[in-house]
Parts: structure tokens; sequence; C-alpha cells
């Protein structure tokens, strides 16, 4: 009697299991790439038309306020990167390498550096430790550093 029913059992763990794995894998979803600028000015023109109710002159005019402060706070990120990565630059020919990355761990996190989004929810990290201003760069010393690991 204790046979069957283990047998029994066992057969539908079995059935159980097999159903869990039978289902599809969901495909793998592609880096989604950032919006452009007009993207975001026109939604935010949109969110705004809607909120303000804006006539169609206004909406035009909004648009493209929108899309010229858009355009220079993307710019302004763009110098404020160069001028991070001037400085890490500087840094590394000053200090040494365990001092550049306990300085690289100092400065937090940049804005825009891989594996600062919202991915880093789930604990996913970029390819690199902490947050390493040298990310992407031929002489970034986590490559050192991981090379030396191995």
């Amino acid at each position: 009697m204790k046979k069957q029913i283990f047998a029994a059992v066992t057969a539908l763990c079995l059935m159980a299991t097999t159903t869990l794995f039978a289902q599809e894998a969901k495909p793998k979803v592609e880096p989604k790439t950032p919006p452009t600028a007009e993207q975001l000015a026109e939604r935010q023109t949109e969110r705004m038309t809607q909120r303000l109710n804006l006539t169609d002159a206004q909406a035009k005019q909004v648009y493209q306020l929108n899309l010229d402060q858009i355009k220079q706070m993307q710019a302004m990120r763009e110098k404020m990167r160069q001028a991070r990565m001037a400085q890490a630059d500087k840094m590394k020919s000053i200090l040494s390498t365990e001092q550049f990355m306990q300085w690289a761990q100092m400065q937090g996190p940049c804005p825009g550096q891989p594996g600062n989004g919202p991915q880093m929810k789930h604990g996913k990290k970029g390819p690199h430790h902490g947050d390493c201003p040298m990310a992407g760069k031929k002489n970034c010393p986590c490559k050192a550093q991981a090379a030396d690991k191995k």
C-alpha cells in the first residue's frame, strides 16, 4: 500500500515539474534605445496639452520650448560627463591603482553609466565593480584588477 501511494505521489510530482518546464520561455527583450530629444519633448508636450488644455498654437510653442530645454540639458549632461572623465584621467595619473579604485568608489554612481538604471533594483551590476568613472575605456583599472584575480 505504501509503495502504491509513494508511486502515485512521485508520478504527480513528475507531471507537475514536466508541466512547469514545458512552458515557453519568454523571448529576450532587446535593450531599449534611449528616446530622442524630439520624442521626449513630444511626450512632455502631450501631457501638458492634456492637463492644461492647451490650444494647438500653445502646444506648438510649448513643444519648441520643451525641445530647446531638453537639448540644452543633454548638452550640459554631456559636458559634465566629459569633465568627470577628464578628472578621472588626471586622477589615474596621480594615484596608484588601489587608490584610484578607492577614489572611484568614493565618487558614487554616475548618471548614464551602464548598470545604474532600473535593473539595479534586481541586484544586477554592469561589467565594472563599484562605479568606475573609467567604464568603457581601454585603460580601466577594473579590467586590470579582474585580470589579476584570474
